[in-house]
């Protein structure tokens, strides 16, 4: 009788242990569909300071006689954001296992160039010519844009930037992830993998 007893008791172990186990992973697999993910995440905003060297072409015609070509050097500063397309992110789930999938960081909109950096009273001309060929408004514009292009090109180039955002994204779907499992977190993992 005592054997019988000693017998049920680990039956009634095993059969309530494995329920939670499924009970569990019902859970993990449910509340992890409630995620929903969407839009661009901004994960990382850099300060670059930079000197932008614009090239002011002499005029033509016999107005623009004598004229000569002139550079302009700019010192500015400005900011841009890095981040992930969330809609990109996959999360599935496994037993009690999470497996997340994060694309490559993006530079995030257009980069934030100051533009009272680009006053004329904030240049460093060349000398003119015997014929003046003034720095003009226009002159300031096509700087300024050319200062936005460049800083782009840099950012989208900078590996370690880009590192940095997709793993600052990680720390946050993770958190994500903790508030929606439902699960204490000894009771599933999380396993990343990232776009290279």
């Amino acid at each position: 009788m005592r054997r019988f007893i000693i017998l049920m008791v680990l039956f009634l172990s095993i059969f309530c242990l494995t329920g939670c186990r499924k009970d569990k992973e019902k859970v993990l697999a449910e509340n992890m569909k409630k995620i929903h993910l969407t839009g661009n995440l901004v994960t990382y905003q850099a300060y670059y300071h930079n000197v932008l060297e614009y090239d002011k072409k002499a005029g033509s015609g016999i107005t623009h006689l004598f004229e000569e070509d002139r550079k302009l050097f700019a010192e500015y500063t400005g900011t841009i954001k890095f981040g992930i397309n969330l809609s990109k992110v996959k999360i599935k789930t496994s037993g009690r296992e999470v497996n997340v999938f994060i694309p490559k960081a993006t530079v995030i909109g257009s980069p934030n160039v100051d533009k009272d950096d680009f006053i004329e009273e904030n240049f460093i001309e060349s000398r003119e010519g015997i014929n003046k060929n003034p720095i003009t408004a226009d002159d300031s514009a096509a700087a300024f844009d050319k200062a936005q292009a460049e800083m782009m090109e840099n950012a989208s180039k900078d590996e370690e930037l880009l590192s940095k955002a997709q793993e600052r994204a990680k720390v946050i779907i993770e958190e994500n992830i903790k508030q929606f499992s439902g699960l204490n977190q000894k009771d599933y993992s999380v396993n990343w993998e990232y776009e290279q």
